[in-house]
């Protein structure tokens, strides 16, 4: 794969409610890139970014996967992240390296708890956002209500960029708002053709147009006072304000398709293109260790190297990687790199691009860009590597606390060393795992997030290691204590042989 400048790459994340439509909608894209040969899907345990086993066989995604995706001269680093709250720690490290984020709505079950946890991590780390409503290929699905529904949440930053054309409960096509244009689908393929409005849609339409412009309007006083005068805004001057406030968070466009079936594909990642901010827009914390003086950094390429560790990821069979956002200069493979959190040198012998299961070596990542490098065993989550004497740690992700535990044993003693050695590289992978030996009840505690990821847990143990754990409600140690103060009066007595005392 080339090597993208900082300008020309698009870091990506993909959020939503669990089973909303988000790995449907990654297969979606690197088919339509050229990448595959044919459209994967979950239930068939064939798509790119699910690959792992229990991903396979529960048909939902547990970990984060990065897919990058060449486009139009641009490439977007599409990190696809699971939605069921047991695995929050993976969608944490996700948005922690991302630079803006697609909230994927299914439109069938509308806005839900995912959507709304997904709205709230983008606000924590100011990522310029899009909604984009999938599932409009089936029959029950309403695009009207997801609007309504988010409009009353979210105000008048939701902007409409699409508007659906059904015919017969089919998802047949789609009216660009910002163009006033329509589109239909040739032969229910993801390729599409010009064509007239239908008449039917005017009512709705206007209404998504007069949010559209609303939301434009909204966000400058000229632009305002124009709105109230009755003046039509051009083409031009619509993009030109979406593009501005859309990388300020202030407008939140609103896109339609169907994953399953392809469409609207397309015009998400050209809408991603031209909306989204490149790495060099993104604003990058730190401390310097040397002052205790908190920094922001942008992206650069023309600096010295220094780059960020946003996830680990270690198989038994490839070896562990260590995922990497760089954020200024430019690595090398061969360079030496500097461990700023531990004060380490190693050397960066070869740098990869994952793509799902695949590794693709490339000779350089340059700042903005996301890769990984591979089994460096002293680099972990959170560690920041720089030229050496570089005194900057930049924050690392800020991941949930595990607050479910559940005590284990190993069935079979003697794999007691080889279950402690899998559950060691598993918190090395995910950072919301924690183990814990309680002493005073005899037992061996592990903590997650939810009794999913637990179950998972002991699951990949089985299939990766050949080991197995058995996980059981752990044993709690119950104490007697003072609730409350009382007054009582007692009487001391004691009989020593004589008149006794009292």
């Amino acid at each position: 794969m080339d090597v993208y400048r900082t300008d020309r790459i698009r870091n990506v994340v993909l959020l939503g409610h669990g089973g909303s439509g988000k790995t449907t909608l990654a297969e979606a894209m690197a088919y339509l890139a050229g990448m595959t040969n044919r459209l994967g899907r979950v239930e068939d345990g064939n798509t790119v970014s699910d690959f792992d086993k229990e991903e396979i066989k529960r048909h939902f995604s547990i970990s984060t996967t990065l897919i990058p995706v060449p486009w139009d001269k641009v490439k977007i680093n599409v990190l696809d992240t699971p939605g069921y709250f047991d695995f929050v720690g993976e969608v944490e490290e996700a948005v922690s390296a991302a630079d803006a984020a697609v909230i994927v709505v299914s439109g069938k079950a509308g806005v839900q708890v995912g959507t709304e946890k997904a709205w709230e991590l983008c606000d924590k780390y100011n990522l310029p956002r899009m909604i984009y409503v999938t599932e409009m290929d089936v029959d029950d699905a309403s695009f009207r209500q997801v609007v309504a529904d988010l409009t009353e949440r979210y105000g008048k930053k939701i902007a409409p960029h699409f508007q659906p054309i059904r015919e017969n409960e089919k998802f047949v096509g789609f009216v660009n708002v910002v163009k006033m244009k329509g589109r239909r689908f040739i032969n229910d393929t993801s390729e599409y053709e010009e064509c007239d409005i239908p008449d039917y849609m005017d009512k709705h339409l206007n209404i998504s147009r007069d949010a559209l412009v609303e939301a434009v309007a909204d966000t400058s006083e000229e632009l305002m006072e124009r709105y109230f005068a009755g003046e039509e805004f051009t083409y031009e001057e619509v993009s030109t304000a979406l593009r501005t406030h859309v990388m300020d968070c202030q407008i939140v466009p609103v896109l339609v398709g169907s994953g399953i079936h392809n469409q609207g594909t397309s015009m998400l990642m050209n809408v991603i293109k031209k909306y989204f901010p490149s790495p060099e827009y993104t604003i990058n914390h730190g401390k310097e260790t040397s002052t205790g003086e908190l920094v922001m950094v942008k992206c650069d390429q023309n600096k010295h190297l220094s780059a960020k560790v946003f996830k680990t990821v270690v198989d038994p069979f490839i070896g562990k990687y260590s995922l990497i956002k760089v954020v200024t200069g430019t690595l090398k493979a061969g360079d030496s790199i500097y461990n700023v959190n531990k004060g380490t040198e190693d050397r960066a012998s070869k740098l990869y691009l994952l793509r799902g299961k695949e590794t693709i070596e490339v000779p350089e990542l340059r700042a903005g860009d996301i890769g990984a490098l591979a089994k460096i065993e002293k680099i972990s989550t959170g560690d920041t590597i720089s030229t050496k004497g570089a005194t900057l740690i930049y924050d690392g992700p800020q991941v949930s606390k595990p607050y479910t535990c559940k005590a284990y044993r190993a069935k079979n003693k003697s794999d007691e060393d080889k279950i402690n050695g899998a559950l060691a590289r598993m918190v090395e992978e995910d950072q919301t795992l924690r183990l814990e030996n309680d002493v005073e009840n005899h037992q061996t505690l592990i903590y997650g997030i939810g009794d999913q990821q637990l179950d998972v847990v002991a699951s990949r143990i089985l299939n990766r290691y050949k080991v197995e754990i058995e996980l059981y409600r752990p044993k709690v140690a119950y104490r007697e204590t003072l609730r409350k103060k009382v007054q009582v009066q007692g009487k001391y007595k004691k009989q020593t042989g004589g008149s006794g005392q009292y």
